[in-house]
């Protein structure tokens, strides 16, 4: 009997190790497939992104989108429609973007998009002048053709909401009004998405002004 404890005592002992050497092998891997990943990301952020949206994702240039801290499956979406899948062509379409995403992975569009969600958004560049009334007005209670406020999905400060509605707050009022252009006149957008009911009841005016106005909320 005594025998038969000291090998299993033997057995049990030969277990454990192996045990522990397996899950050291384990985080090993996954470690060393986290640095590759960390890698890939850095170089696709510094080769590709950072010329327009520089490597923090605060672009400083108006007509390209501030991606810092925006919500991270608006990013994978945004970048799924420029790339398009199984077959089908890109549901949104960009000179400069769709030729920047062909020949990427759904595993590089996830950690770009987990990437510049992660970066702290800065206030946006300082503006001089009042952020127009009618702004506001359009923003919390709806253009004057009846659209509705952009409030009710994008919140009181502009910060969105994950997985729905994107954050505004301190976007450029350059790249905001023209994408609001581009869902009035029918350039982006599916049918009977929201935005694309809401750009036609958008006066040119009232773009300007509630562009104007998210440039200025506050990044939360």
């Amino acid at each position: 009997m005594e025998t038969s404890m000291k090998r299993g005592s033997v057995i049990s002992r030969i277990t454990v190790k192996w045990v522990v050497g397996t899950l050291l092998c384990v985080l090993a891997a996954s470690s060393e497939a986290d640095d590759v990943a960390s890698v890939r990301v850095h170089d696709l952020v510094t080769q590709r992104c950072a010329a327009c949206h520089n490597a923090d994702g605060n672009s400083v240039v108006g007509f390209y989108p501030r991606l810092a801290g925006q919500n991270p499956d608006y990013l994978l979406q945004q970048l799924q429609m420029f790339k398009g899948s199984d077959g089908h062509p890109p549901l949104r379409h960009s000179l400069s973007m769709e030729p920047m995403v062909a020949d990427l992975s759904e595993d590089d569009l996830r950690a770009l998009a987990t990437y510049y969600s992660t970066q702290t958004p800065k206030d946006s560049k300082p503006v001089t002048a009042a952020a127009p009334a009618l702004g506001q007005k359009v923003y919390t209670a709806g253009s004057e053709a009846g659209a509705s406020a952009c409030i009710a999905c994008h919140g009181a400060n502009g910060a969105g909401v994950p997985g729905a509605f994107p954050r505004l707050a301190g976007q450029h009022h350059e790249y905001v009004e023209t994408e609001l252009h581009n869902y009035k006149e029918a350039r982006r957008g599916g049918k009977g998405k929201p935005m694309t009911t809401i750009g036609p009841q958008l006066s040119d005016d009232e773009i300007k002004a509630v562009a104007a106005y998210v440039e200025r909320l506050k990044t939360p």
